[in-house]
């Protein structure tokens, strides 16, 4: 009861980063890579839409989708850690859920939409992804 009076006067943002907050350190890491894996499985199909005609000509070299796709999840996955699992650089002050967690957990979410919509159309239009 208490728990439902502290979440009256606040925000949804508030909310949601308050149920991050009380996640597991090992569940907010999984979560963390769960959701930088499908941002960068749905940016390579992107990518590689782009990139297929020049790397076809030869303009671009065959491996250079991949460096990208490798680039960007490391880059996903850094902005995830700092977000949902914080560094430990100041031991006065511990990590709290904020909106940089949430802003974080609702674009994993929109991918993960937009990946069921392609995965959706692809079945329904027989194209492969």
């Amino acid at each position: 009861m208490s728990q439902q009076r502290t979440w009256v006067g606040a925000s949804r943002i508030e909310q949601w980063a308050d149920r991050l907050d009380r996640m597991s350190r090992v569940w907010r890491v999984v979560l963390s890579l769960l959701i930088t894996l499908e941002l960068v499985i749905l940016l390579s199909l992107f990518i590689d839409r782009v990139l297929i005609d020049w790397v076809i000509a030869g303009d671009v070299g065959p491996g250079v989708p991949a460096w990208i796709a490798v680039i960007l999840g490391i880059v996903f996955y850094a902005a995830g850690w700092w977000s949902l699992v914080g560094f430990d650089l100041n031991p006065n002050r511990p990590w709290h859920a904020g909106i940089p967690a949430v802003v974080y957990v609702a674009a994993g979410t929109a991918g993960l939409l937009l990946l069921a919509i392609l995965a959706l159309y692809g079945l329904a239009f027989g194209y492969l992804l």
